[in-house]
């Protein structure tokens, strides 16, 4: 898709060129002819700076975009109605603060305002109320059935969601129901009634409310009293040695002697599926590597074949037979290339080696061009092993078109690998945009959360 700002650009810089851009930047021509040598250099440094250009346009319009509509919502969402008015917040938003400005003929001044929620009339709070007081009995009850058959421990929140009251509990017998909901059955043999009064605060106005709770008998078996009467125990002795070191834990209870050990955490299992994650990650590595390797090594061939080709038709142009210019190019890849590894030249070390040992040259240039595997290298080996018995005359014409082809390859290769370098850059680019529409829009949006 075309940038919409493209065709202004375009039209901007041809207008402007020679008043504005009539000096090049000769870095950037510098690097553009590196990169595309084949491009026509006063087109390309245009298309240059028109691309750049509508980059700016957009950015400016996103700009201009975001700072038109933050000061329309600034317009609309205002808290001062018709310049005079303030609105609160409902009891459930909370409070908010506003900068006023006040102005007259002579003066001018900014003002921190803090505009507290709205309060609950007489009324709303009744209401509130007596909806709080018929829901309480399902939150509070918790696991049991309801509260005429208390078994287990109950829930007596502070607050509720949904409402803007405190709650204070009170219990008539604290022994077996506390202010935190905790139930206590141990000697009750039948059915005890315990009164629950909560107060509920609103401001400076307190109401209250008394539910009836009916603790029923404890049935529960021998195991369960001796662990309860445990972990109560406990409590205890945590509650009074808080000034000492350590916390010496029971031996026996109820002529039960006991035996402590702490649990421990078993990462057995989680270690042993990282272990297989770790094995399955490490050999999808290593084919990763191989692959990668792979593609470098290809890469390698595909850059080092126009040399190869022209040494070979230089060589064969001084008069050495093919098998000759083989050995020659290997000496001088031992000579001058120790230090960097490159596959081709260990290719031709290998069929030297298969010449030496009597081998076709046939099957050696065949066999040469299966193993690098890339197209051209299977083409040359197809000619050097059909005219290897047709002297070299036609072979160097071949040769050097040939040479010509790989040379045009290799130009297409950096083109290419250009294009993918800009490629590359978008993020960069995306991550500076980002940068710099934060920069400018933080402190509008700051400024309007104080308005």
């Amino acid at each position: 898709m075309k940038h919409p700002f493209l065709s202004l650009s375009e039209r901007l810089y041809r207008r402007w060129k020679p008043f504005i851009f009539k000096k090049k930047n000769q870095k950037v021509c510098k690097e553009l002819q590196q990169l595309y040598p084949l491009e026509n250099m006063e087109e390309l440094y245009d298309y240059f700076q028109i691309k750049r250009m509508a980059i700016m346009f957009t950015v400016i319009g996103i700009g201009i975009v975001s700072v038109v509509c933050l000061y329309l919502s600034s317009r609309v969402e205002g808290r001062i109605a018709e310049g005079m008015r303030l609105f609160r917040n409902e009891w459930d938003a909370g409070d908010y603060r506003v900068t006023l400005i006040a102005e007259t003929e002579k003066w001018s001044r900014r003002i921190p305002f803090l505009v507290e929620a709205r309060k609950l009339s007489e009324q709303e709070q009744d209401r509130l109320q007596k909806e709080l007081y018929i829901q309480l009995p399902e939150w509070i009850k918790k696991e049991n059935t309801d509260l005429d058959h208390v078994v287990s421990d109950l829930s007596l929140p502070t607050f509720v969601d949904g409402y803007p009251f405190r709650l204070i509990w009170e219990s008539s017998d604290t022994d077996r129901i506390d202010k935190n909901g905790k139930v206590n059955r141990e000697g009750v043999d039948r059915e005890e009634k315990v009164n629950l009064r909560v107060t509920i605060v609103y401001g400076q106005k307190k109401n209250s409310f008394i539910y009836e709770i009916c603790v029923l008998p404890d049935t529960s078996s021998e195991e369960e009293r001796f662990f309860r009467q445990l972990e109560d125990l406990l409590l205890t002795i945590n509650h009074e040695g808080k000034e000492d070191k350590e916390i010496f834990l029971p031996d026996s209870l109820e002529g039960e002697l006991i035996t402590w050990r702490e649990v421990g955490h078993n990462y057995a299992v989680l270690l042993l599926f990282l272990t297989v994650l770790g094995c399955v990650m490490v050999v999808k590595g290593i084919e990763k590597d191989l692959e990668r390797d792979c593609k470098k090594r290809n890469k390698q061939l595909l850059l080092d074949y126009p040399g190869f080709v022209s040494k070979l038709r230089l060589y064969m142009s001084a008069g050495l037979s093919v098998k000759n210019t083989f050995y020659r190019i290997m000496k001088d890849y031992e000579y001058g290339m120790k230090k960097k590894k490159r596959y081709l030249y260990d290719e031709i070390k290998i069929s030297c080696c298969q010449l030496e040992n009597g081998v076709l040259e046939e099957q050696v240039y065949r066999e040469f061009g299966k193993r690098c595997g890339e197209m051209r290298y299977r083409r040359l080996s197809f000619l050097l092993a059909v005219h290897l018995k047709q002297g070299n005359g036609q072979l160097l014409v071949m040769l050097s078109e040939e040479a010509e082809g790989a040379l045009e390859d290799r130009r297409n290769m950096a083109r290419k690998a250009g294009e993918e370098a800009g490629t590359r850059l978008l993020l960069p680019m995306m991550v500076m945009l980002v940068v710099v529409m934060f920069l400018i829009l933080v402190p509008a949006y700051l400024d309007f959360g104080g308005i």
